[in-house]
């Protein structure tokens, strides 16, 4: 397990017109075992998930899992070109959404790497957002 510094930046663009940016900088770990890497780090209170930590696994060089788990549970596959449900669970109640990878593309290794995906978010067939996520990723060194 590598400690590595994460930089994610995540754009909304909502289906009613506005958008939203907000870029996170926290610490984390990276493990790499059998063509899957894993990075685990906690989520931010300045987004409302505090008490959250969040996995995101790299499966085959085409599919990226985020896992919820604390105050706000979720399972989301974001797969180029397919699309998957996934229940969300908030404070104000369970609902599926519809989640379509347009693009997945990541540069990684055991030390560090990047991450880019937009998808789309839909609610009962109903366009909802359209998200890019871009994460990058260091080993932090010891001094």
């Amino acid at each position: 397990m590598t400690n590595v510094l994460i930089e994610i930046k995540g754009i909304q663009k909502y289906a009613e017109g506005h958008d939203d940016e907000t870029v996170f900088t926290t610490n984390g770990t990276l493990s790499y075992e059998n063509s899957v890497l894993t990075l685990c780090y906690d989520e931010s209170e300045m987004i409302g998930a505090k008490g959250v930590s969040t996995q995101l696994v790299l499966e085959n060089g085409n599919k990226m899992t985020l896992i919820r788990r604390g105050g706000m549970e979720s399972r989301m596959t974001v797969e180029k070109g397919r699309r998957h449900s996934c229940l969300y669970n908030t404070p104000e109640g369970d609902f599926v959404i519809g989640i379509f990878g347009e693009e997945l593309m990541f540069e990684t290794n055991k030390r560090g790497g990047k991450i880019y995906m937009s998808y789309t978010l839909d609610v009962n067939s109903g366009l909802l957002s359209k998200n890019i996520m871009e994460i990058k990723f260091e080993e932090i060194k010891n001094v």
